[in-house]
């Protein structure tokens, strides 16, 4: 698990971070004590847990929950007992911590947030879609790309092709993060591309144009996921 610590206390930040280094789980820890330079490492990294403090100076967490994808864990760090109430307002929210922090706590809400990433990474890993008359479920790690067909969507896997009613529009935001749309036409499994030249990418015998509006940040979501 990837995890961000934000927590305008540097020492807030130093603790959890020893925390995490208990945890064989925790692969990579990040830290931050400002609010805007989270929201930049959010734009840019995928992490699966954020320990996010509630009273920063520049920014509230409550103004960043509102821009984490909800394939994050959140435990929120507060020195305010009554913040419990609020969390229940925001599904991402697994726990909070009260300050001052201590170890047993601290693994207790790592275990809840540890489950709810499982829950979310099992949900990304299928999609039911509708081939004619019944619901067919696809691996989505199978799936080598989605091509756009009018109001219908041509899935394309190593040994098949399965052509269903819906729209690319429709079907982007139910991807996991390792899928990317490239053209207007298309969105491809991005562990599928085997090379990318002269904005065509080449997923084994065939060919995929990329749009110029999407090649820069195709690029940028290859070196992440690197």
């Amino acid at each position: 698990m990837k995890c961000l610590i934000v927590d305008d206390d540097p020492l807030i930040c130093d603790l959890i971070e020893h925390f995490c280094s208990k945890i064989d789980d925790i692969t990579s820890v990040t830290t931050t004590t400002s609010g805007f330079e989270c929201i930049n490492l959010i734009n840019r990294h995928n992490f699966d847990l954020i320990f996010l403090d509630f009273n920063l100076p520049d920014i509230t967490g409550k103004d960043i929950l509102e821009i984490i994808g909800a394939n994050s864990a959140v435990i929120m760090i507060t020195s305010y007992q009554a913040f419990g109430a609020e969390s229940y307002n925001y599904n991402q929210i697994v726990d909070f911590l009260v300050k001052p922090v201590d170890f047993p706590r601290f693994f207790k809400a790592f275990q809840k947030a540890k489950n709810y990433v499982s829950k979310q990474k099992e949900k990304e890993s299928r999609l039911f879609i509708k081939d004619g008359n019944k619901l067919v479920k696809i691996e989505l790690s199978e799936v080598i790309y989605f091509k756009s067909e009018a109001n219908y969507i041509s899935v394309v896997l190593h040994d098949k092709k399965i052509l269903t009613l819906m729209t690319l529009k429709d079907l982007e935001s139910k991807l996991p993060e390792f899928f990317f749309r490239v053209h207007r036409s298309y969105i491809v499994n991005l562990n599928k591309i085997d090379f990318i030249n002269n904005n065509v990418i080449e997923m084994g015998k065939d060919y995929i144009p990329v749009s110029q509006s999407y090649e820069k940040e195709l690029l940028t979501k290859i070196n992440l996921l690197n």
